[in-house]
This record gives structure tokens, C-alpha cells and sequence, in this order.
């Protein structure tokens, strides 16, 4: 009885308990209610806008305090303000979706393709109104010409905030030691010039693979003898401007400074490497814009006296001489649909502009800001001078857009440009070959459809090739399944049965759904937008088979990648399948150390494609490189023996080497390939070697076979079908080659470095010709699969029993 009670005491205590927890329950929900129905009231008059922007650079803690900061001032609204390094893919995946936020900075979207498309605010009338302090119209507080920065046609479609003067840096206590002074003009540059280079100092330090560092030259020069009309019919692509002996003059500016005044191998320096070399001493001055202080923050000397002067002008130039070359950072809003989020996002960027937050952005980051009004003594002694510059400045020229640039004159440009700086051609040849792509372009704009037939031989042997091939496989693959189907074998010893459907559907049927809806069918719509033309953005219209007659019959980039294609498949093939064949030897036979050996190959494959690229990108920098350094340190090394006077000769010679130069790009790049294919083939071929029956290496050296003899007739033979999965990977890589090359010419190849891979992302990402770069990949594809298809049935041999 006594446990019956405390049963019934225990039951009774669980349903008060119960009781107890529902009403709690009951009443969090209702508080839950009203707190969501209070804060559903409180955001009914609250407008939330969103600002994606890019987080390198300056980052983005100021741009989140200004956000809190605008909050406290407009308190209807909230502003979400984040950053991502890689914003421009996620924004334009959302562009292409039609989700857009309400504003960005993302300085590599497809910006022109989405003003075309009518998706960014024209901003004229917002500029007209009142300024943040409401003492001025709000375009007016804006720096000479930073406004003019994204005008395309009549509109002007973005908020300039951060702002960049292109400069001539130079070391004053290395003026003042000699009594050099700041050049006016040209002729007193160049004089400037040779009594530096009497010192035995280079004057000046540039890059080559950012191209437009040495292009401030022939911007600064072109401008100052045709000023702002002349600058304005060039940039609009008025005919003749670029034969203009006005524009080949000032090539000619270009020219000479590079063939005469820079530090050995800018060709192929970068640009950060360019300026540490300046900070180090190895040259008298430099070329880049005001970013150059953060870029370099703590590289600069202890006491380092920096000094910034404008371009030098020309004595009849018709430009005011202390006329500068700007550009600006800019926000852009999204035409939303939305008027109030729209307002929101101007009227924040509006607080952003304001002196107050660009004097204290000028603090906090010590760099330029497109607002007026701030004071000099906001800067730092080092950026105290290029900000001068700027507040004095009556007036300045944008360095153009170059996403708005078309895309024959892109390409011509980055071409025609290495080609004048190294001396291939005369300035009068460059103007004449980048007024050519200008007139190409036109002739583009005024009829869509035209093909030039300047390849009709070699697209129609690439078609023919490509049709041989895919006959003669559909003839061996019926000629196999006849085989099949009579009862005999595949060619291989083998033979197959067909599975029932239930087995093949339980076994092969997940593994093709998922790789069909992955696969398959995004390829297949791929496929589909080979034949359309479309920027991604505007409505697709037919094309039928234009894209594919433009890239095989007309365009001399295509066929430029395809050469570059064919020499990363069979150069690198020859130099890494023979020494990961020796060293894969080396190993099976059991040389000392192998297993360190094996280990040390194959580690480049654990970093990875980038990050290996990169690291190569800092050992080919001609100045302090890794490569550079210590191929002269060899021939220092070999100074100091009995060896011969021309190898100590040839090793010096690589001192300042441009091997990221174009002419000089894919013979750097063998190194590469076999450092980072060495290890992964050596290991391929090493597990097939493994599984060679020791017994016939015995036999054969009982026969009294050479070690020679035993690797032509029984390794070799016994690895072969190896070999084969090797030189098609080897292929393939050859074909797909993106991001080594992509890395290495700084995400901007020129016509004589593109791959198809390059040339396909430029034509979708810079050229926004979607048509177009779906047509190369379907190109690309078909290569893929004819050259496997012929490699394997080429190299294929008779199987050889274990």
C-alpha cells in the first residue's frame, strides 16, 4: 500500500508539473507575439537596404561604422554593408539571377553590361540636389573629373569616394645629393634621365605585367598635346585618333623610357616588385598611383624623404601643365524598381561623401578621397605630396575604363603596347595597328553578323579533323558492339555480358542521376548558348553558327591560344614523362633514399595549382627572384673555379631576367610543369611498376640483360597502358591550361600568352560576350575529346600478360 501511495503522489506531482510547463509555454508564446507584433510596428516604417562590397584593399571596418553612424542619423533606416574578397562572382551570379542589392562597390563587375541593361541609377539628378551639409550641390564637392569616372553616354552612374593620382614618385634625398631637380618638360626628363643613369642608377622602375603603369606615360604625353577634347574623341573612338601624329608622339614618349631608362627586366616584374625596388634603392624614381603607400606600408626605409611630381609636359602642349590623371573608386546603386530603398542608398552614400567621414577615412587610411574641402594636414609627410598635387590640380583626366573599352582595341592595345615598349615596333606602327582594331570595332558595332575569312584554311582542317575523328571512333565502336554481339571479344581479352535492368539500374542508376543533373544538364544548356548572342544580362537573341564561324575563320586570337594550347601539351609531355620515367626507375630499383625520395617529388601536388603559381610568381621577379638569384649566384659560385668563362658569362646574364615577359612566359613555364606533374606521374608510374613480377627481372639477368635492356623489354611494355592514362591527363591539362597562365600575366593575358581557357574567361568576363565563350568551350571540349580519343587509340599496344 505504501508504494501504491507514493505512485499516486509521484503521478500527481507530474501532472501539476505539466500544468505548470503548458501555461509557461503559453504564456512565452504570447509574449513571443507581442514582441514580434511590436517589432513587425516598428519596421513597418523601416527600410533596410543592402551593400555588398569588395573587402580588399581599405577593408571594410570604416564603411561599417559609417553604416552605424548614417543609422543613428536616419533611424527608419538599416543599413546591411559586408565584404567578401571574391564579392563580384557572388554579385553577379545574383545580377544574371535579377536579385540584386541596392548598391555595391565591386570594382570588377560587369558594370557596363549592367548599365546597358539598364540596372545601375543614373545619378545626374541626384547630383543636381544638395550635398550632406546641404551648403552645395552634391556633385559639385566632388575633386576635378572624379565624377566623370563612370559617365557613359549622357548619364553618370557612380558615387567616386576613393581617389588615385598617377604619380612620378622619386627619392629626394637622392635629388638633393646630386641637385637634380623636378623636370618641366619632357627634354628636361630625358636629361634627367642620362645624368642618373651616368651614376650608374637606373631612373626609373616600372612594370610590365600591369600594363598600365608604363601607359601613364602615353597617357600623360597624349593628353597634354591634345587636351580634354583630344582625350574625349580617343577614348570615343573617333576615327584616325590613333594615327594622330599627336597619339604616335606620344608613343614615342613611351618607347624611349622603356628602351632606355628603366631597370632591367620590367617586362616581367610586377608591380609591387617594381616599387620595392625603388624603396630599395635601385632606382631613382617610379610610376604609380597614390596606392602605392599602402600598398607598400612598412617596406619604406627608416627616414625614406618621398617625393611625388606630375607627368612632364610638352612646351606647345595645349593642357593646363599641372593637369593630373585620376581615378576613382565608385559605389553604384542598382535600379531596383524599389523608389524608397533606392533613396535610402543614395542618401547613405551621400553621408559617405561628406567632408566629415572623408577626413576621417583620410586618417584612418592615409589615402585620397574624391571629396573637397578636406585639409592637407589630414594626410601623413609621405602621401603629403601626391595630395598636394591633387588639391592643386585645376583640372584632370580619367584614365579610361577599360572594361568599356571594346574588345578588339583591349586586346590591341595590351599587343601592340608590350611590342612598342621592347622595341618590335615603331610608334608609328603601334598607332597604326591600334587605329586598326578601333576600325575593327567599328566595323563590329555597324554589322553584328560580319565574318572576315582571314583563316579559311586552317578552320577548315581543324573541322575535317575533328570530323575524321569522330567517324572513325563511331565506326569502331559499332564495329566493337558487332564484335559483342557475335560472341568474341572487345580487343582486350575481355568480354561483357549486358546486365539485366533491374542490376544496372540499382548499380549505375544513382551514380547517373547525379552526375546528370550536375553534368550533363548544365552542360547541355551550355551547349545551347553557343548559338545565341547574349552579355549575360539583356534578352538572348539567335546567332545560329556565328560564334563558331568568328573564332575558326576570322579571329587570330583563337588561333594564337590554340598554338599556345598545342605547346603545353607535347613540350611539357616530353621533358616530365622522361624524368618521372627515370626517377620512378631510380626507385623500383631500389636507389638510396628512395622513400624520402618519393616523398620530396610529390609534395608540389599538396599545394595546390594556385598557391604553387604563385609561389613561382614571386621566384621569376627579375629583381631579388629566387630564380634569378641563384642562377647568378651559381655563376658567381663557378667564377671561382677553372670553368669555362662563357658558362660564368651566360649565368650572369640572368641577372634581371624578365621570364614573365611574353616573349620569354612559356619557357618559364617547362620548370613549373615539372615540378608540380613530376611527382604525381613519378608516383603513377612507380605503382605500376610495383606490380612487374620480380621474376622476369631475375630471368633476364640470368639472360645477361642489361639494366637498360630490362627496362625497353620489360618495364616499359609492362607500364605501357600507364603511360598512356599519363600522356592523356598530360593532354588534357595541356588543353584546359587556365590558371598558371591566368596568375602569371595578372589576370590580363595578351594575344601572344592567351590559352583557350584565358581567352574564354576574357571573353566572358571582359568582353561579356557569353555566346562567345560558350562557343570556345564547346570548342575546347571537342579537342578534349578527339585528342584523348587519338592518343589512346595511337599509343594503344596488344595487351601483355602478367
Amino acid at each position: 500500500m505504501a508504494f501504491l501511495g507514493a505512485d499516486f503522489e509521484a503521478r500527481r506531482m507530474q501532472g501539476r508539473l505539466g500544468r505548470l510547463i503548458r501555461k509557461g509555454l503559453g504564456a512565452f508564446a504570447c509574449v513571443a507575439m507581442v514582441a514580434a507584433a511590436v517589432r513587425a510596428a516598428n519596421n513597418a516604417d523601416r527600410v533596410e537596404i543592402e551593400i555588398p562590397m569588395f573587402s580588399g584593399g581599405f577593408g571594410t571596418a570604416f564603411f561599417e561604422e559609417t553604416a552605424r553612424l548614417f543609422e543613428k542619423e536616419r533611424p527608419g533606416v538599416r543599413v546591411r554593408l559586408y565584404g567578401d574578397p571574391r564579392i563580384e562572382d557572388k554579385v553577379r551570379v545574383r545580377a544574371i539571377d535579377g536579385s540584386y542589392p541596392d548598391g555595391a562597390f565591386a570594382p570588377r563587375l560587369l558594370w557596363p553590361a549592367l548599365i546597358k541593361a539598364g540596372r545601375v541609377r543614373d545619378l545626374r539628378g541626384d547630383f543636381a540636389g544638395a550635398n550632406w551639409e546641404g551648403d552645395a550641390a552634391w556633385g559639385d564637392t566632388f575633386l576635378p573629373g572624379a565624377i566623370e569616372s563612370w559617365r557613359v553616354g549622357e548619364g553618370i552612374y557612380g558615387v567616386p569616394f576613393g581617389y588615385a593620382a598617377w604619380t612620378i614618385f622619386y627619392n629626394r634625398a637622392l635629388f638633393r645629393e646630386h641637385g637634380w631637380t623636378e623636370p618641366r618638360t619632357w627634354d628636361e626628363f630625358f636629361a634627367l634621365c642620362e645624368r642618373i643613369r651616368a651614376t650608374g642608377l637606373a631612373p626609373v622602375s616600372l612594370t610590365g605585367v600591369y600594363p598600365n603603369y608604363p601607359d601613364a606615360f602615353l597617357r600623360a604625353a597624349f593628353y597634354n598635346l591634345a587636351g580634354a577634347t583630344g582625350w574625349r574623341d580617343l577614348n570615343a573612338l573617333e576615327p584616325g585618333m590613333r594615327s594622330d601624329p599627336r597619339y604616335v608622339r606620344a608613343a614615342g614618349v613611351l618607347q624611349r623610357i622603356t628602351q632606355q631608362y628603366t631597370l632591367r627586366g620590367c617586362e616581367g616584374a610586377t608591380h609591387t616588385a617594381s616599387q620595392l625596388a625603388f624603396l630599395q634603392g635601385r632606382s631613382a624614381m617610379v610610376v604609380s598611383g597614390s596606392w602605392m603607400l599602402g600598398e607598400m606600408a612598412g617596406k619604406f626605409p627608416p627616414g625614406f624623404e618621398l617625393g611625388s611630381m606630375g607627368f612632364p609636359v610638352f612646351p606647345e602642349g595645349v593642357a593646363d601643365p599641372r593637369a593630373i590623371q585620376t581615378g576613382a573608386d565608385c559605389f553604384f546603386v542598382f535600379a531596383t524598381g524599389n523608389p524608397e530603398r533606392e533613396r535610402a542608398t543614395v542618401d547613405f552614400f551621400r553621408f559617405l561623401t561628406s567632408r566629415a567621414r572623408a577626413e576621417a577615412f583620410i586618417r584612418r587610411q592615409d589615402a585620397p578621397v574624391a571629396v573637397r574641402g578636406v585639409p592637407l594636414e589630414a594626410y601623413s609627410p609621405l602621401m603629403r605630396p601626391t595630395a598636394d598635387l591633387i588639391l592643386q590640380a585645376p583640372e584632370s583626366f580619367n584614365m579610361p575604363q577599360v572594361a568599356l573599352q571594346p574588345p578588339a582595341i583591349r586586346q590591341a592595345l595590351v599587343d601592340a603596347r608590350n611590342a612598342l615598349m621592347t622595341g618590335r615596333i615603331s610608334p608609328a606602327e603601334f598607332g597604326a595597328r591600334v587605329e586598326a582594331a578601333a576600325a575593327s570595332d567599328r566595323a563590329r558595332a555597324a554589322d553584328p553578323d560580319r565574318v572576315e575569312l582571314r583563316h579559311p584554311v586552317a578552320g577548315t582542317g581543324l573541322l575535317t579533323g575533328l570530323a575524321v575523328v569522330a567517324g572513325a571512333a563511331l565506326v569502331l565502336t559499332v564495329r566493337r558492339r558487332r564484335t559483342l554481339a557475335a560472341g568474341g571479344t572487345d580487343g582486350d581479352g575481355a568480354t561483357f555480358g549486358p546486365l539485366r535492368p533491374g542490376v544496372a539500374a540499382l548499380f549505375v542508376g544513382p551514380a547517373l542521376l547525379l552526375y546528370g543533373a550536375f553534368v550533363l544538364l548544365p552542360g547541355l544548356a551550355s551547349f545551347g548558348g553557343a548559338f545565341l548572342h547574349w552579355d549575360g544580362l539583356s534578352r538572348p537573341s539567335w546567332a545560329g553558327l556565328f560564334n563558331f564561324k568568328w573564332l575558326l575563320f576570322e579571329s587570330d586570337g583563337f588561333w594564337r591560344a590554340l598554338r599556345n594550347n598545342v605547346y603545353l601539351m607535347v613540350v611539357p609531355a616530353l621533358v616530365v614523362v622522361p624524368v618521372a620515367l627515370l626517377f620512378a626507375t631510380m626507385i623500383h630499383r631500389g636507389v638510396w633514399g628512395g622513400s624520402v625520395f618519393r616523398v620530396v617529388l610529390l609534395f608540389p601536388n599538396l599545394l595546390g595549382g594556385i598557391a604553387a603559381t604563385l609561389l613561382w610568381l614571386n621566384a621569376y621577379e627579375p629583381q631579388g627572384g629566387l630564380v634569378n638569384a641563384a642562377l647568378t649566384g651559381l655563376g658567381d659560385l663557378l667564377a671561382q673555379t677553372p670553368a669555362p668563362d662563357a658558362l660564368v658569362a651566360w649565368l650572369h646574364g640572368f641577372a634581371g631576367y624578365p621570364w614573365l615577359a611574353p616573349a620569354n612566359l612559356y619557357t618559364a613555364l617547362i620548370p613549373i610543369y615539372l615540378w608540380m606533374a613530376c611527382g604525381f606521374n613519378l608516383i603513377l608510374y612507380l605503382a605500376a611498376m610495383e606490380g612487374i613480377d620480380p621474376q622476369l627481372y631475375e630471368a633476364a639477368e640470368l639472360e645477361g640483360a642489361s639494366r637498360g635492356r630490362q627496362f625497353f623489354a620489360i618495364t616499359l611494355p609492362m607500364i605501357w597502358d600507364v603511360l598512356i592514362v599519363s600522356a592523356v591527363f598530360l593532354l588534357i591539362a595541356g588543353l584546359n591550361a587556365f590558371e598558371m597562365i591566368w596568375l602569371l600575366t595578372s589576370q590580363d593575358p595578351g594575344g601572344e600568352t592567351h590559352t583557350l581557357g584565358t581567352l574564354m574567361v576574357s571573353s566572358m568576363f571582359k568582353d561579356f560576350q557569353v555566346g562567345r565563350a560558350t562557343a570556345i568551350a564547346v570548342v575546347l571540349f571537342a579537342l578534349v575529346l578527339a585528342g584523348s580519343a587519338v592518343v589512346m587509340r595511337g599509343l594503344k599496344r596488344e595487351a601483355i600478360e602478367r
